[in-house]
């Protein structure tokens, strides 16, 4: 299983970072969609357990930590500089609500990889996953890398969800699993490089 894209990632003349966003009623002929050359990820999981927040560290680890409440779909553009090499995302950010399930095709049309986020306090999202995973394997066209990413790590005190619970589970479905936190900006863009690597190390 393998990453579409036709050009490598790793092309030297792209040398800055940039982002940009787009609502669901937006027009979509500024956006990437079909450009070979960026990795189309999609962020799904409940909502709440903090798809967006973690979106904003990304592009900008300086960000507020505020709570985001995604009303059908964001799309965000980012360039991720890894080891030297610039790595062209297009992020899909989920509402994670069940009224927004037919555009879901549009979200997966065309993916690279899929984020699957539950919330380390929250069992609930975490019981909640099988579900997803089943929701990509309806709307995605080919099966899909993944990764696991249990987020709020910073309040391991509230912890519902163990590390060996969430590990098991994802070596069960044989995917990689990561812990983050969004309001301290840990591992927010080891995740997503984590997702691109792991099938493009040949």
């Amino acid at each position: 299983m393998s990453f579409k894209s036709q050009k490598s990632p790793f092309s030297s003349s792209s040398t800055t970072s940039s982002s940009s966003s787009a609502a669901i009623t937006n027009h979509r002929s500024s956006l990437p969609d079909e450009d070979p050359t960026y990795y189309k990820l999609v962020l799904v999981g409940d909502s709440g357990v903090g798809k967006s927040c973690l979106l904003e560290k990304l592009i900008d680890s300086s960000s507020k930590n505020t709570f985001i409440s995604t009303i059908g779909f964001v799309i965000r553009t980012h360039v991720i500089v890894h080891q030297q090499n610039h790595l062209k995302l297009q992020v899909w950010d989920t509402g994670g609500q069940e009224r927004y399930r037919p555009v879901l095709a549009t979200c997966y049309r065309n993916a690279s990889g899929a984020i699957i986020v539950f919330d380390i306090t929250n069992p609930t999202s975490f019981l909640n996953l099988s579900q997803w995973l089943d929701e990509i394997s309806e709307f995605s066209e080919e099966p899909l890398p993944k990764i696991l990413v249990g987020n709020k790590a910073d309040l391991s005190e509230r912890r519902r969800v163990s590390k060996e619970e969430a590990q098991n589970f994802a070596n069960k479905w044989k995917m990689a699993y990561i812990e983050t936190s969004a309001l301290e900006s840990t591992n927010v863009k080891q995740a997503f490089i984590a997702l691109i690597l792991q099938n493009n190390k040949g």
